[in-house]
């Protein structure tokens, strides 16, 4: 059940509305306001103890969203739905800068209504699930490194420290992650998932999924950009909605994009990873990612900024990146192209490959700051030093079929 708050400025609109949401499910809870989105400060109580606000203004300019914006990020579970009858790409991106996630056009349609309120229950029920981590990771230029670390630290999460890990393939130009874990095509794509949604269960996700360690999934991307262009962010939230809660960690691979399908990634993230490389176009780009991500309300504190190949005698060295940037910068990977290029190669994990070269032994000092590892109360330090590392996987376990 969804408690909903209808901030209405007409009253036959809110009787339409109400009319829809009844008819989806008389058990949700609605209450209506007969005011403007500029009066929004006003019910701001009342807007924190719903699930769901709708607002429906006939005469909102985009000066009000900033009321809607102040309302969204007090109340962090809040959802937003905006009824507008201007669905521009200038006021999509004025919607999602002020915290709206969910926006329908006028006169509503029933089914896309229908489909908006089954996905925000499903983001609620979500919640109450398991206790999900999920990162997502995002560069401004390619060959950034991003899906080469978003791969290894997931088999780091899973292999190393037992965690059920979902790795999610979003990138949408020439999506290939799958590629560095298996020699073998997955049997299915997101964008099958999404053009079967009504399908979707149990089952039918584990069937689409690569099985690829005992602990570790992979979602594959589209295989091009055409078919990515198939991407909907209704299904592609509700797969996000379906699948988090089964695993311990989602690792999101972004690529290059920040907009709404990746965006909804991001609002599930507790920690956004923007990968540069240490380079003035990086450094250039980084600055405008990192700004228009604090701009789309995504904390500093959220951000996590990693340097791929690292070179200490670089002219541009890490002070000049945290000025810029205004952010710390959180990790550094060393620059190893022997290493990298024999994992892709051989489309295996860098840990598996050569697990004792510096840029794997930087992937794994990275996977222990967002999950250390636990240490057992009864050793001393001396036996923990000394103690010896568990063998790796077999190779077939990493190439299972999925």
């Amino acid at each position: 059940m969804l408690d909903i708050l209808l901030i209405s400025s007409d009253d036959e609109r809110a009787g339409r509305i109400a009319a829809l949401v009844a008819k989806e499910n008389t058990g949700h809870r609605l209450r209506t306001v007969r005011a403007g989105a500029a009066r929004l400060a006003e019910y701001r109580e009342n807007a924190q103890k719903a699930d769901l606000l709708i607002i429906d203004d006939v005469h909102l300019q985009q000066r009000d969203l900033a009321a809607v914006e102040a309302v969204a990020s007090s109340a962090p579970r809040l959802s937003c739905l905006l009824v507008t009858p201007s669905l521009s790409q200038e006021w999509l991106v004025a919607a999602m800068r002020a915290g709206v996630r969910h926006v329908l056009s006028w006169p509503i349609d029933e089914a896309a209504f229908g489909a908006e309120l089954t996905l925000i229950g499903e983001k609620k029920s979500a919640g109450m699930g398991r206790e999900s981590r999920v990162l997502s990771f995002v560069s401004p230029r390619g060959g950034s490194g991003t899906t080469l670390l978003t791969i290894n630290l997931g088999y780091a999460l899973a292999r190393d420290r037992g965690k059920r890990t979902l790795i999610v393939d979003l990138s949408r130009q020439f999506s290939d992650a799958h590629l560095m874990l298996a020699d073998k095509p997955p049997a299915a794509t997101i964008v099958d998932l999404c053009s079967q949604i009504d399908r979707l269960d149990g089952a039918f996700f584990d069937a689409c999924a690569m099985h690829v360690h005992p602990s570790l999934d992979v979602l594959a991307g589209a295989s091009d950009p055409i078919k990515a262009a198939d991407l909907r962010a209704p299904q592609v939230e509700r797969i996000l909605s379906f699948a988090i809660p089964r695993y311990d960690a989602v690792l999101v691979d972004l690529g290059r994009f920040v907009d709404p399908i990746s965006m909804l990634a991001l609002d599930r993230s507790s920690d956004i990873g923007v990968m540069l490389r240490q380079s003035i176009p990086h450094l250039h780009t980084g600055r405008r990612l990192v700004d228009i991500l604090r701009e789309l309300g995504y904390s500093t504190s959220k951000l996590r900024v990693l340097l791929n190949e690292y070179d200490k005698n670089a002219s541009v060295d890490i002070s000049t990146f945290e000025e810029a940037l205004g952010v710390r910068i959180a990790h550094r990977l060393p620059r190893d192209d022997k290493h990298a290029g024999q994992a892709i190669e051989q489309g295996m994990p860098l840990l598996e490959v050569a697990r004792s070269s510096a840029l794997a032994s930087s992937i794994d000092a990275f996977a222990d700051l967002l999950w250390p590892k636990p240490l057992d109360a009864t050793s001393g330090i001396f036996s923990r030093l000394f103690t010896s590392k568990p063998a790796a996987a077999p190779m077939r376990t990493l190439r299972a079929e999925s």
